[in-house]
């Protein structure tokens, strides 16, 4: 149950960085057709049009049916639709495997997380949400190392290999999820809260849009920008990636200790900072330790960004509305990260790949200001349910 319980942002990271150290090599497989590059980064991004429908949708079901049999299922669909580039060739086809492995992936994750918030409370249930980033970073960072290993050798269909860990989690999920239902209303006369009820946490799911495309950055431009400055080995370009993962990791397991030291607006201003020192270092990124530096430090503001939201999220939304309100996050999330090329391949276009970088590095700064003088989230006052 454990197991299942911390698989979800596993998965998901598995899901981008997978393929991050072979993007150059699918765009120059598929250059002999319109767009190769436009459709790599396609490639790696139709996931999140999944991820982005499958986390509501699963929160619903999750409210309704309970996560037993949309778990199982999801499994079976992360591992059929993940390992589908071993050998789909078909640009449509492609794209759709990658469409129901995000669409997989979102469920499992809200169902892992619902779970969590379910059984655990308070600082038990911090813990776990940080042991699902802390793993998810892990599995970034181990599939990327070993992606690029067996891309030497495998071509870039080996990697696409990896996505079949999701069968023995299929195994744990039929034999160790049980058959429980979303809290209803404790009372026979009492009505379960509107979906309305989410409306009050309007900011913390636009903050969530605005900022987290900035956690795909060192997997979907960090490989072109390399590339810009020479560097083709797919080896470097994973250990340079894996940096990021690398910081994700110990990030994440400090969440409950740094967000007890900071509390949620110190926690959330070091995001930002994470953010914006990360940025700065790519924009000025002309070697290939300045680039690991610049991925290290984005990692330190991805491996906080997820506990901190869906801690956030879990303590303010009302049991009976805690799966759509993971699902939401989870959406708002994969929206971000699907409208992510559209804002940052026209700033490569105007500025370049470092120039796009020094863009952002500038726009979070101007968003660090803000959040000191102003108290972030002062408009989700919804109180806390535990």
């Amino acid at each position: 149950m454990i197991a299942v319980m911390l698989s979800g942002p596993p998965l998901m990271a598995l899901t981008f960085s997978t393929i991050a150290p072979v993007l150059p090599m699918i765009a120059e497989h598929f250059s002999g057709r319109a767009g190769g590059t436009m459709l790599a980064q396609w490639i790696m991004t139709t996931p999140a049009i999944g991820l982005m429908l499958g986390a509501p949708i699963g929160g619903w079901l999750i409210d309704r049916v309970g996560p037993r049999a949309m778990t199982i299922t999801a499994f079976a669909g992360f591992g059929l639709g993940g390992s589908a580039g071993l050998w789909v060739d078909d640009q449509l086809v492609l794209l759709a495997s990658r469409f129901v492995m995000g669409f997989s992936g979102a469920s499992i994750a809200t169902a892992a997380t619902w779970l969590i918030g379910a059984r655990f409370d308070g600082s038990g249930r911090r813990r776990l949400i940080a042991a699902q980033d802390a793993l998810a970073g892990i599995a970034a960072m181990s599939a990327v190392l070993i992606s690029g290993l067996i891309a030497q050798t495998g071509g870039w269909r080996a990697p696409f290999a990896i996505y079949l860990i999701a069968v023995p989690l299929f195994a744990a999920a039929l034999l160790a999820v049980p058959h429980i239902r979303s809290p209803g209303p404790s009372s026979p006369g009492e009505t379960a809260p509107p979906l309305s009820a989410l409306a009050s946490l309007w900011p913390i799911y636009l903050t969530i849009v605005a900022m987290a495309g900035l956690m795909m950055m060192p997997a979907t431009q960090v490989p072109f920008l390399l590339q810009a400055d020479g560097v083709t080995d797919p080896v470097i370009r994973s250990r340079v990636i894996a940096c990021s993962a690398l910081a994700s990791i110990l990030s994440a397991a400090s969440f409950p200790l740094v967000h007890r030291r900071l509390g949620e607006a110190g926690t959330f201003r070091l995001i930002l900072a994470a953010y914006l020192m990360g940025t700065a270092a790519l924009s000025a990124a002309w070697t290939v330790e300045m680039a690991a530096l610049g991925c290290f430090l984005m990692g330190i503001g991805t491996g906080l960004f997820s506990p901190f939201f869906a801690s956030l999220l879990i303590s303010r939304a009302e049991p009976a509305l805690r799966g759509r309100a993971i699902g939401l996050m989870f959406g708002a999330i994969f929206l971000s990260e699907f409208l992510s090329p559209l804002i940052v391949l026209p700033l490569r276009a105007s500025f370049g790949v470092h120039g796009g970088f020094a863009a952002l590095a500038v726009t979070l700064t101007l968003a660090l200001a803000a959040v000191f003088i102003r108290r972030p989230f002062t408009l989700a006052t919804a109180a806390p349910v535990h």
